[in-house]
């Protein structure tokens, strides 16, 4: 046995029905072998609340009251199962039904993966805390909060999520459903390095969360490489791929305050309100391609029914390029794709969208309106900024099928590239099997793509050394005559997904 190495020591077995919660603290694998936490038998886990919702909406309403959001995530520590300072830790199908508020809760963690589980029932299925908390895999697991379409057409959002601030909404401690505002996978402060891949997220309210309250970078300082590097703490480096959303209430891809180097692929998004919430104050090197989103059929709850692709807001001078390219999206009721707000340095480039209301609302209900006076900032709290020069924001090469010309977008300030088309996809519906649907491209989009030049988070840095060839390494550039919309080809698909060289490794050997 070589030095240093240990044997594989036996799986731990966690079986537990309402007896109370489990906590693991200080296991200690290895690379090479990882403890196993698993189960034996059937049994499920669960921590159940006596009275559930009045439970829930006591602690909504009592921050209501002390001036602060409603919400209930505060309390996410409450967990069926805890793990708390442990490293190289493998937690491998396990079944939690009715966790209340919290299935798993992974506290200063380092190199663990979560696989193969499910979550039935709870306010949050994955929660991960810590300013050491980093490389985690959760892959293979499936969320849902409620039965099919309950959530979605039945349950209100502002009961779940409501506060006097967004909807002029009091806490109803008889009839709030308080409890079920939170996420498949919810993350405070952590360093970041996290992998969710594979995933089922359906009939839910938000899906991937992270908040980071640890960095304040202000806007005016620059981006000089040693001191912001030091400074990025939180949030840094996470791969979303080849995802499942059905049904997300609220928002499928939400990062908080400030986010840096993220990769999002291959997803799935079928019928949720907002795929990507970017409200945050600073961020950059984010990369949003080979999606597939439609939004077929509307909340039937008849509040917060009119969905879009991204929510946006905030000062938003980033540091770094959010390049969305070659996603597909179908909306079937008149939806915006940018209905708000801003998001600098957003380079769009070689996407498909469909609007087949043709109500044209890609840049929001109030995009082709003139600007009230000189107001472009109250303007904007209606439709997506026309400050293109200002917040370095490029759009070439998409085809936008919404009712609407491109030079009528162009006159109302909106500087779309030259490339641009006012051009059918062809979409009629998502076809596939259930869990595996897309918006095939049609035979015009194979060839269509206009050429631009992609940039790697590493660039800036690079570009500083005498040897210009190093910069080389960290600048991708796509030629013409590739494809508009998702479903690329292999080879263009692996070009790009290998030049992402920052992407998180495995935690440990598998």
């Amino acid at each position: 046995m070589p030095a240093g190495a240990t044997e594989r020591a036996d799986p731990i077995y966690v079986e537990q029905c309402g007896e109370g919660p489990i906590v693991l603290s200080g296991l200690r694998g290895t690379y090479e072998h990882p403890i196993v936490v698993t189960r034996k038998t059937d049994g499920v886990i669960t921590l159940t609340k006596p009275d559930l919702e009045r439970y829930f909406n006591t602690i909504a309403f009592k921050r209501q009251e002390a001036g602060y959001y409603p919400s209930v995530g505060q309390n996410a520590d409450d967990a069926a199962l805890i793990l708390r300072n442990c490293q190289f830790v493998l937690i491998r199908d396990l079944q939690f039904v009715d966790c209340w508020p919290t299935a798993l809760y992974l506290d200063e963690c380092q190199n663990i993966a979560v696989m193969d589980c499910e979550f039935q029932r709870g306010t949050i299925a994955i929660g991960a805390n810590g300013r050491t908390t980093r490389d985690l895999l959760i892959e293979g697991c499936t969320f849902a909060q409620t039965e099919p379409g309950e959530m979605w057409n039945d349950i209100t959002w502002e009961s779940i999520h409501g506060s006097f601030d967004n909807a002029n909404y009091s806490v109803d401690l008889c009839d709030g459903r308080h409890s079920l505002d939170g996420d498949f996978f919810r993350a405070w402060d952590i360093v970041g390095h996290v992998t969710l891949r594979g995933n089922t997220i359906r009939d839910a309210f938000n899906g991937i969360h992270f908040f980071n309250r640890v960095d304040r970078l202000e806007v005016v300082e620059p981006a000089k490489p040693p001191r912001y590097n030091s400074d990025r703490k939180s949030a840094n480096t996470v791969l979303i791929e080849n995802n499942w959303f059905e049904r997300v209430r609220d928002n499928c891809i939400e990062p908080e305050a400030h986010a840096w180097n993220w990769v999002v692929r291959g997803n799935r998004f079928a019928d949720c309100y907002t795929p990507y919430s970017f409200e945050i104050e600073r961020g950059g090197w984010f990369y949003i391609y080979d999606n597939h989103h439609w939004l077929m059929e509307r909340p039937g709850s008849k509040t917060r029914f009119s969905g879009s692709g991204f929510k946006t807001k905030g000062t938003q001078l980033n540091d770094g390029d959010f390049y969305v390219f070659n996603n597909s999206w179908l909306f079937n009721k008149g939806e915006r794709t940018f209905r708000k707000q801003k998001l600098g340095r957003l380079k769009h480039h070689n996407n498909a969208i469909k609007d087949t209301d043709k109500r044209g609302r890609f840049f929001g209900s109030h995009s082709l309106r003139p600007t009230p006076g000189d107001d472009a900032v109250k303007a904007e709290e209606k439709r997506f900024t026309r400050r293109w020069a200002t917040y370095q924001i490029e759009m070439n090469g998409d085809w936008i099928w919404d009712g609407q010309t491109i030079e009528a977008y162009r006159k109302a300030g909106y500087g779309l590239g030259d490339e641009t088309q006012a051009r059918d996809p062809g979409f009629r519906s998502p076809t596939g099997p259930e869990d595996r649907k897309s918006l095939k491209p049609g035979v015009k989009m194979a060839k269509a793509g206009v050429a631009w030049t992609m940039l790697h988070p590493a660039y800036e840095e690079a570009s500083r050394r005498d040897d210009s060839k190093h910069a080389d390494r960290y600048r991708l550039e796509i030629a013409a005559g590739g494809q508009v919309g998702a479903g690329l080809p292999q080879d263009q698909r692996r070009r790009i997904d290998a030049f992402l060289t920052f992407v998180p490794s495995v935690p440990f050997r598998m």
